[in-house]
């Protein structure tokens, strides 16, 4: 017989968590945001959030690009193979 070598947790039997607690810890409180702010300008968490976060370990997608081998890279269309593909979309 088969023997799985995963097992996953039974999610129907298991405690379900509360979902205000959960947004409780993990965000903190509106009220203490503005009161901090009131009293000394902007948040501490808010001062050091870029405007464009990106996830630490993952290329831009041009970076990756660049880097990419030449036999993984998408061949280049001429233009009549992109003309040909505009005319046949529009048919």
């Amino acid at each position: 017989p088969h023997t799985p070598l995963i097992k996953f947790p039974d999610r129907k039997s298991g405690p379900r968590p509360k979902i205000q607690e959960s947004l409780q810890a993990s965000v903190p409180s509106l009220h203490a945001s503005k009161a901090q702010e009131s009293a000394g300008g902007r948040s501490p968490g808010l001062q050091n959030i870029s405007p464009v976060s990106r996830v630490p370990g993952t290329p831009d997608t041009s970076e990756l690009v660049r880097t990419l081998p030449q036999k993984y890279r998408r061949k280049q269309m001429s233009d009549e193979e992109i003309e040909y593909i505009q005319v046949s979309f529009l048919l």
